[in-house]
C-alpha cells in the first residue's frame, strides 16, 4: 500500500497529462504497466444509463467476458 498512494497521486497530477486508458499494478517494489487492455462484451441504449438498473446489465456483461488474466498480489 506504501507504493500505492505516490502512484495514485502522479497520475493526478499535470505530468500525467499524456496518460489514458492504462492499467497499472503497483506491488512490493514493483510498478507494472499492464499491455493487453482491450474493450470487450458492451451494450448501448442510445439513452442515458439508470443506476438502479446497472446491476443485472453489468452482471450480464462479466459474464459475457473472458477470465481476467491472474494477478500477483
Amino acid at each position: 500500500p506504501a507504493n500505492i498512494a505516490p502512484v495514485v497521486v502522479w497520475l493526478g497530477s499535470s505530468e500525467s497529462k499524456d496518460v489514458t486508458g492504462q492499467v497499472f499494478e503497483s506491488t512490493g517494489g514493483r510498478l507494472t504497466v499492464f499491455e493487453r487492455w482491450h474493450r470487450g462484451p458492451a451494450i448501448n441504449p442510445k439513452r442515458r444509463f439508470d443506476p438502479a438498473e446497472l446491476g443485472p446489465i453489468v452482471k450480464d456483461l462479466l459474464s459475457k467476458t473472458r477470465p481476467p488474466d491472474a494477478i500477483g498480489g
